[in-house]
């Protein structure tokens, strides 16, 4: 081969990489792909870890998934997925309130459970998907707790009362409930229940009235949700994938998947977790007022 033609494919390489070169830094911006975040709302609502139910699902957790998806462009709209009994009030109204702040389309997916304070968050959403044989609703408050009273008078055994305020030991396992401390009690039932029954009422456009006859505590079936307003679709991950589509005005998009880090306390809790703990557990709210000066505890 000639010096020449050595010469003429040297200048050809070297013109090719600078070409290729000046395209890389001067082509534009990519397209951003369209995503649809599904995150999960699994287990008990509550803050901390519980090594005798179910996995937690964590307020602070889903509220900064809530917010990452709206800080990302190409994030179009968002889907939670839940499996959930409810939570305590508090953390279930943090994330129902992420919810309604969210910039992008909310779906929420309701595939086995959605119950209590999960529904309270699914409510916030714009469009609720059920499947049809799921567990939803259960809008009511309960409370309770085991009583000694009758056991330490059967062994004799004394409960010495030292308070500073007549009320500070309301709730203790170690004696009866008086009747003042009773209607104290059901009144403080009776307004976090009617905060639930507004909430619904207002996230679902409900009339308040037709709200109340549904908050009396049971939960429904998908298909009884669906004829009573509680959900807009029945359906699965695909029907709420469409929903998504729809609501963010897009035709094709990939779904991305958010996940809490799994522990072994995680794996702990699925082993040691009751399979009737699911069922109509009420908003499962725990107020624990105090932990060490009381023992009562609020479900809604």
């Amino acid at each position: 081969m000639s010096s020449k033609i050595i010469k003429m494919l040297f200048v050809l390489v070297v013109f090719f990489l600078v070409s290729y070169g000046l395209s890389s830094l001067l082509k534009s911006e990519p397209i951003l792909e369209n995503k649809i975040v599904m995150i999960p709302v699994q287990g008990t609502i509550a803050t901390g870890t519980d090594l005798f139910n179910q996995e937690i699902a964590d307020p602070s957790l889903i509220t900064d998934f809530i917010k990452q998806a709206n800080e990302q462009e190409n994030v179009k709209a968002i889907i939670l997925e839940i499996n959930s009994p409810g939570g305590t009030v508090v953390a279930s109204q943090e994330i129902a309130r992420a919810v309604r702040q969210s910039k992008k389309p909310v779906v929420a997916y309701i595939r086995e459970v959605g119950a209590s304070g999960a529904y309270w968050v699914a409510s916030a959403s714009d469009k609720i998907v059920a499947e049809p044989l799921s567990i939803t609703g259960s809008i009511g408050v309960y409370s309770g707790y085991l009583e000694f009273s009758g056991l330490f008078e059967k062994y004799g055994v004394t409960y010495v009362d030292l308070k500073s305020g007549e009320y500070k030991d309301t709730g203790t396992p170690f004696k009866e409930l008086s009747s003042d401390e009773r209607k104290i009690l059901e009144n403080k039932l009776k307004i976090i229940h009617s905060i639930f029954i507004s909430e619904v009422s207002n996230n679902r456009n409900i009339p308040i009235n037709v709200t109340k006859q549904l908050s009396t505590g049971i939960y429904y079936l998908g298909i009884e949700a669906k004829e009573f307003g509680l959900v807009d679709y029945l359906g699965d991950e695909e029907k709420a994938i469409s929903v998504a589509k729809e609501l963010a005005n897009i035709t094709d998009a990939s779904l991305v998947r958010y996940k809490q880090k799994s522990s072994f306390f995680d794996l702990f809790n699925k082993l040691t977790m009751s399979t009737s703990y699911n069922i109509g557990r009420g908003i499962a709210s725990e107020l624990d007022f105090k932990a060490k000066e009381s023992y009562l505890s609020i479900r809604t």
